[in-house]
């Protein structure tokens, strides 16, 4: 009998993986989470340099525009154009109320205005009355001449234009020589002042219109000349508005610039240029994209606006353009040495025999 004690066995190890091959995994994915987040701040520091480099642009480009407004204000109290300088400063007032140089041509341009006759005189060209005048529709036969020209005279001092325009469009036709002269400059002061009124309201293209047919009775101001070249501006602007955004901010860019006062240019320009830089995303050409939206922030930001600027930018970063590669494998041409060897014989016509 053997007294051999049997050895007792070593317990074996319940997993192969040593405890560091465990743990790598976690630290792997510890350091992408690390990652991720360096990178999601960087992206909101980017983000947020970019919304306060706008705010600044902005700011810089409003002090600007109500600068340029003061400026040609004063000019144009300098040159008598009373009521567009009011017209500019009140604008710039509406923005910034603490302008003392607005202000004060502000008070200057309503006492240019109190020591102006209204309306303002102007030499009126006699012509022959136009067959085809609008409005066309006559009240009917008049029966005292000077009466009825005492009324249409109170009508055009009270700026009555909607009722003293018919008026003398009837009276000049039932008597055509009476005061031609008192009536031609009745009518044109009329279209001028009703087509300055309809200008800058919703009938545009109707005020084009009565400021087209005061310059067949006598010369236009300066002020109503501006008006009406700003008119021309807005009406081309808008005839391209959802069909042509390029065209539509080719005419909105010079009207923001000359008049921001006039039919919320500007506001249009912010609109236009915000839906052409859609249009180029829409179309993945984001660098164009981008470079609207920048424009579009100059006059006005919003959130959505900053969202679609900073992805432009994005995109446009990642969209490198395909280099053009030189055509390769090719063989030179190195031998280009006139041919050699007999020349060509040109055929010539066989002799007839005799």
């Amino acid at each position: 009998m053997s007294d051999a004690v049997p050895q007792a066995k070593e317990p074996s190890n319940q997993s192969s993986t040593p405890p560091q091959k465990k743990r790598r995994p976690v630290r792997i994915a510890g350091l992408l989470l690390i990652i991720f987040s360096v990178l999601i701040g960087w992206f909101l520091l980017i983000a947020f340099l970019g919304w306060q480099s706008g705010q600044k642009a902005l700011q810089d480009k409003q002090v600007a525009q109500l600068e340029r407004q003061i400026t040609l204000a004063d000019e144009n109290i300098t040159q008598g154009n009373y009521q567009l300088a009011l017209t500019r400063l009140e604008w710039v007032l509406d923005r910034d109320s603490g302008s003392t140089q607005a202000q004060r041509l502000r008070d200057q341009a309503l006492a240019g205005i109190g020591a102006t006759p209204e309306p303002t005189p102007v030499t009126a060209v006699t012509v022959t009355p136009a067959s085809t005048r609008l409005p066309t529709a006559t009240p009917g036969s008049i029966g005292s001449p000077n009466d009825e020209l005492l009324r249409i005279q109170r009508l055009v001092a009270t700026k009555y234009w909607e009722e003293a325009l018919p008026a003398l469009i009837a009276f000049q036709q039932q008597f055509p020589s009476f005061e031609r002269e008192e009536t031609d400059q009745l009518l044109y002061d009329v279209y001028m002042n009703y087509g300055l009124d309809l200008i800058t309201g919703e009938q545009v293209e109707l005020g084009m219109y009565y400021l087209a047919q005061a310059q067949q009775l006598g010369d236009l101001p300066q002020s109503a000349l501006d008006y009406q070249t700003w008119a021309e501006l807005y009406t081309q602007g808008i005839s391209f508005y959802g069909v042509n955004w390029d065209a539509s901010a080719y005419y909105f860019r010079d009207l923001c610039l000359a008049a921001p006062f006039f039919q919320s240019s500007c506001d249009q320009l912010f609109t236009v240029l915000v839906s052409l830089g859609d249009q180029y995303a829409f179309a993945q050409d984001w660098c164009p994209a981008q470079d609207l939206y920048a424009e579009a922030s100059r006059h006005q930001t919003t959130a959505e606006l900053s969202e679609k600027r900073t992805q432009a930018q994005e995109n446009c970063l990642l969209a490198t353009p395909t280099p053009s590669e030189p055509i390769t494998d090719t063989v030179p041409i190195t031998d280009t040495a006139p041919l050699e060897g007999a020349p060509f014989i040109l055929p010539t016509a066989t002799p007839e025999a005799p």
